[in-house]
């Protein structure tokens, strides 16, 4: 296995989405998302077309320093081409003023030719220089692979009214063994408008792109929209 620091040397970003700071500060939030995408790309690669997903998730905040979320994913090609369940649980600290570091796990089980079912375990820190973007940068252990996935992203958001905020999103990954791949893996964003229909529920279309670094399975364009009800 190549050492973890050449894995985040290949690592670089321009970018900018949505930045937190749109929520309430609550001790307990549950946020569900239903959408369409017209496809599905993961980590750089393509596992479906015209795809519904539909996400649910809960935030418990344990302390003024420490969170703790859980939740689940599913997506299913509209043809039965696809389909995806994955269960995660995500643990967050606030170390400084606008630094934060976090650490997660998540069992996929998807019917994939290339991706395989198991665990996946994510370490991350996250840096807010201003409210209205951050940066990013994770690395992951994928156990059926037995690689290394890293990313390093910054998120961008403005308000353009008092019910909608524009928001982009850009990143740049890198492997080490991750089914096969090696090295710089993709060039990858999205971005979105948001509109708040009323304090509970909110519409975002959202068009993304990613560019392979290296070659697999070919560039992706893709849109689509997401429907978001928190309480």
């Amino acid at each position: 296995m190549k050492s973890l620091s050449k894995l985040l040397f290949g690592l670089f970003c321009a970018g900018v989405s949505l930045a937190p700071g749109q929520e309430e500060d609550i001790p307990l939030g549950v946020e569900a998302v239903t959408g369409f995408r017209s496809d599905y790309v993961y980590r750089g690669f393509h596992l479906a077309q015209a795809t519904m997903d539909f996400q649910v998730e809960t935030e418990i905040v344990i302390s003024d320093v420490l969170s703790l979320g859980a939740g689940g994913w599913a997506a299913t090609q509209l043809d039965d081409g696809f389909n995806e369940r994955t269960g995660f649980i995500d643990l967050y600290a606030n170390l400084l003023d606008g630094v934060s570091i976090g650490a997660s796990g998540a069992y996929r089980a998807c019917d994939h030719d290339i991706l395989k079912s198991g665990i996946d375990l994510t370490a991350s820190l996250v840096w807010h220089p201003a409210s209205d973007w951050s940066i990013a940068a994770e690395v992951s252990r994928d156990f059926p692979s037995e690689g290394w996935y890293g990313e390093l992203s910054g998120q961008w958001s403005r308000r353009v009214s008092d019910d909608a905020y524009f928001g982009l999103a850009m990143g740049i990954s890198a492997t080490d063994d991750y089914y096969g791949h090696s090295g710089l893996n993709d060039f990858s964003g999205r971005i979105s408008l948001t509109y708040n229909i009323n304090s509970m529920l909110s519409v975002t279309p959202f068009a993304g792109w990613s560019h392979e670094l290296s070659t697999r399975d070919g560039d992706e364009l893709y849109g689509g929209f997401w429907f978001e009800i928190s309480f």
